[in-house]
């Protein structure tokens, strides 16, 4: 299933003036994710967020990003384009190049963060996918290369 979480529009977001990863987890600005930084909460859908907790993948984590792809600049297309871009996107070659099988034999979860049209005013393009155990039950090790 798949869960649209929108990114919280701030000045200080789009300066990236928030906190970045400490070596023993904290929260990291989601215009500051990596490939592979594990997470420890689910936002709940259509909640804007501006950063999210980050923790070592061997410490318990809902979820893991594993890609993150930019849209084309332009003026913003919709809430609606956005989550259907991010679909797409999350859906493509980055799933199965991460975790180690296409998206349609996986059993894991995808989810998303979006741009919101406000940080998309701010040069925000960025779509960050997230795999993560679909019964969301904690993982303790990373899901690059997991084939599930």
């Amino acid at each position: 299933m798949n869960t649209t979480l929108r990114r919280a529009a701030t000045a200080v977001l789009a300066a990236g003036a928030l906190a970045l990863l400490s070596a023993c987890g904290g929260s990291t600005s989601v215009l500051d994710l990596e490939v592979g930084q594990c997470i420890t909460d689910e936002t709940p859908e259509g909640e804007q967020v501006s950063s999210v907790p980050v923790v070592e993948c061997s410490q318990p984590h809902v979820g893991e990003i594993y890609a993150l792809p930019q849209l084309p600049d332009g003026d913003f297309p919709g809430d609606e384009a956005v989550t259907a871009s991010a679909q797409e996107l999350c859906a493509g070659p980055e799933f199965q190049t991460f975790v180690g099988v296409p998206i349609d034999q996986t059993t894991l979860s995808v989810n998303f963060l979006i741009p919101s049209a406000e940080t998309w005013a701010e040069d925000d393009r960025e779509i960050v996918c997230i795999v993560g155990p679909a019964d969301g039950t904690p993982a303790t090790t990373s899901l690059r290369g997991s084939n599930l």
